[in-house]
């Protein structure tokens, strides 16, 4: 009984492998090995990067404490619209206040000193004025004895002008003028100084009054009143939605034919037969690898895209699809994709010469979704094998199936 089925299989495999071989013949025939092909062409090729990105606003504020503070009043919500130098939140003020009483006190101190200052000065020049009247030759001293002091009014009062002695009193006169204009100078220096405190504690206690630095929309507030804001966490956020942009990532291929000034064209969902139109208006200098739980991501580079409308649809935070234009030729020679093939870095395609297959090297240039550019290599109206498997082979007869023909 198993010698039956033995030879039972055998005999199957036997069936099977004359009708491959069959096949293989027919498929073949008599004038070779049938083969679909396309024929090269002059065709329009407009080369195109396709990518996501996120719809972003070109003119942005986000609102945020240096240090944690207390809340006290909110003065904007959710949609509001905003204007320049608009108030939006107010902080506790307590501390800020004292500072500012305080750098004014100091102030008023350092302006006091300046006056005194100042009336000494002038104090001493009356009396330098005094002492050059009653100089010369009817000088009020004649007479007097070397050693002697007298008595001259300051203030309106009177004091010891000191020993005077012939020659020794314009010395002395010189030194106290020149000390009583260091101390202006000193007096006028520490005014300048409080003045500037002064300021500087008036623009820390202003910070705690948060404005608006744009016209727009408020898109976000987490600022609540009687609580402490937080540094992590914006107390605002206002954007202008009359100006949108989006943002995207390519990789390093498609980012080496990504040029500003390109055109884009993008479509979303949300604004769906809505044509949205714009220009690539920024490339990143330099790639970047993501790092993740799941570990570094590919590098890609990130671009910025202005549009050219806004359509009322579009909102921030919505994805779209990109299609950049990064090449476009009129009447150039192409055929499709799926002929090429490489080997050791060449690119070559098989023609079909008086059906024979002849191994041609070709130049390539610019690509789009189906379609490549023939620099060299071949000419208008050859034939190129669609698909080539390496069974072919330069020389072999072919029969040729033309397909739909041209690219």
């Amino acid at each position: 009984m198993s010698k039956r089925i033995i030879w039972g299989i055998s005999a199957l495999v036997l069936t099977s492998a004359v009708a491959l071989g069959a096949w293989w013949t027919l498929s073949k025939g008599s004038e070779g090995a049938k083969v679909r092909v396309a024929i090269a062409s002059p065709s329009a090729i407009h080369q195109e990067v396709y990518t996501t990105g996120t719809v972003t606003p070109l003119a942005k504020q986000e609102i945020r404490v240096i240090s944690p503070s207390k809340v006290t009043k909110v003065l904007v919500k959710v949609g509001d619209t905003v204007n320049v130098g608009q108030t939006l939140v107010q902080m506790d003020t307590t501390l800020a206040d004292a500072q500012v009483a305080q750098a004014q006190a100091s102030v008023n101190t350092a302006q006091s000193n300046v006056s005194a200052a100042l009336a000494n000065l002038e104090a001493i020049k009356n009396t330098q004025k005094i002492g050059i009247a009653s100089t010369g030759s009817t000088s009020m001293l004649q007479g007097i004895p070397q050693g002697n002091t007298i008595d001259i009014p300051m203030n309106g009062q009177a004091g010891p002008l000191g020993n005077v002695t012939e020659g020794s009193g314009s010395g002395q006169a010189a030194a106290a003028m020149k000390q009583a204009e260091a101390s202006v100078s000193q007096a006028q220096a520490m005014l300048k100084q409080a003045q500037e405190g002064l300021k500087i504690a008036k623009v820390q206690r202003d910070q705690n009054n948060y404005t608006s630095s744009l016209k727009g929309t408020v898109l976000e507030v987490n600022a609540q009143e009687g609580n402490m804001a937080s540094v992590q966490v914006p107390l605002v956020v206002i954007a202008d939605l009359s100006s949108l942009r989006i943002e995207a990532q390519l990789n390093e291929v498609d980012a080496g034919k990504v040029q500003v000034g390109q055109k884009v064209n993008i479509s979303s969902k949300a604004v769906g037969e809505v044509a949205i139109s714009g220009t690539v208006a920024e490339i990143a200098p330099q790639a970047v690898s993501k790092v993740s739980v799941q570990g570094n991501s590919p590098p890609s580079v990130a671009i910025g895209v202005n549009l050219d409308t806004v359509p009322k649809t579009l909102k921030p935070g919505f994805t779209v699809s990109l299609k950049i234009l990064t090449a476009s030729k009129e009447g150039v020679l192409a055929i499709p994709q799926e002929a090429l093939f490489q080997e050791s870095g060449k690119n070559y395609v098989f023609r079909v010469v008086n059906l024979k297959l002849e191994k041609t090297e070709i130049s390539i240039g610019i690509v789009n979704e189906t379609l490549q550019e023939i620099i060299s290599g071949l000419q208008a109206g050859d034939l190129v094998v669609l698909n080539p498997t390496s069974q072919l082979t330069s020389g072999m007869s072919v029969q040729v199936d033309m397909g739909s023909g041209a690219p």
